[in-house]
């Protein structure tokens, strides 16, 4: 049972599969190659419940506000048990802090993406202008606002998604200085433009929720754009 239990560890932090160690267990003669793809496909299992439940917990944040989201409504919109939940996230902390991480997880798979055509000259700082606007005025923006109203009084939540909100910011400022380095400007100016541009769209994402108006941000941003436009265009004559 050890050797089970210590396998179980390797396929987890190294996501094996089980084929890949039989020929060592046949070697070793322990004919358990049947209870270790078991294992596998339990804790495959319990991954993909993991996911279900935090998407779950997501839509709830979004659909009726963080302070409105319990495990039992959670459960429900999983389609799971409560108990089912419970033995993944012991209790609704873990549970929020845990799905608010998932979701900046993949929001930072997304950004590599994009980084990725900006590399390819697939995508202009235009486009990446717009497509952060989509992520600060849209389900992101909104859960992760609710999030950090209730992380501001709660040093529990803060620090457990502290980690993860650096590296999505980490991520964005990443591929934001490729728009800049080529042209010389400076480091700390286009930390400063960043910085900028996020605290613009985080202000003009808090406006949506009482004034639905594309005309009036659509202005906003392109006012904006053209004003990188100037910074770029300065850098690159200079």
């Amino acid at each position: 049972m050890e050797l089970i239990s210590n396998l179980r560890k390797i396929l987890r932090i190294f996501n094996l599969n089980p084929d890949i160690i039989s020929e060592t267990l046949n070697d070793l003669g322990t004919g358990n190659m049947k209870d270790i793809r078991s294992l596998n496909n339990q804790e495959m299992r319990s991954a993909r419940m993991q996911t279900k439940i935090m998407i779950a917990t997501l839509d709830c944040i979004y659909e009726i506000g963080l302070h409105k989201t319990s495990t039992i409504k959670v459960s429900k919109k999983a389609g799971v048990s409560r108990g089912a939940l419970l033995h993944h996230f012991p209790n609704k902390e873990v549970l929020i802090s845990s799905a608010v991480t998932y979701l900046l997880e993949t929001e930072i798979a997304d950004i590599r993406k994009v980084a990725d055509a900006y590399a390819h000259k697939e995508m202009t700082i235009d486009d990446f202008i717009d497509n952060l606007w989509n992520r600060f005025s849209g389900r992101l923006f909104m859960i992760t606002m609710d999030f950090l109203s209730v992380a501001r009084t709660d040093d529990k939540l803060r620090d457990a998604i502290s980690p993860t909100s650096l590296k999505f910011h980490a991520s964005l400022n990443e591929i934001w200085t490729q728009f800049f380095t080529p042209l010389g400007v400076d480091e700390e100016q286009i930390k400063v433009l960043l910085n900028a541009t996020i605290s613009l769209l985080r202000g003009m994402g808090v406006q949506t929720i009482i004034r639905d108006d594309k005309e009036y941000y659509d202005g906003m941003i392109s006012v904006w754009k053209l004003t990188l436009h100037g910074i770029l265009n300065k850098n690159a004559h200079e």
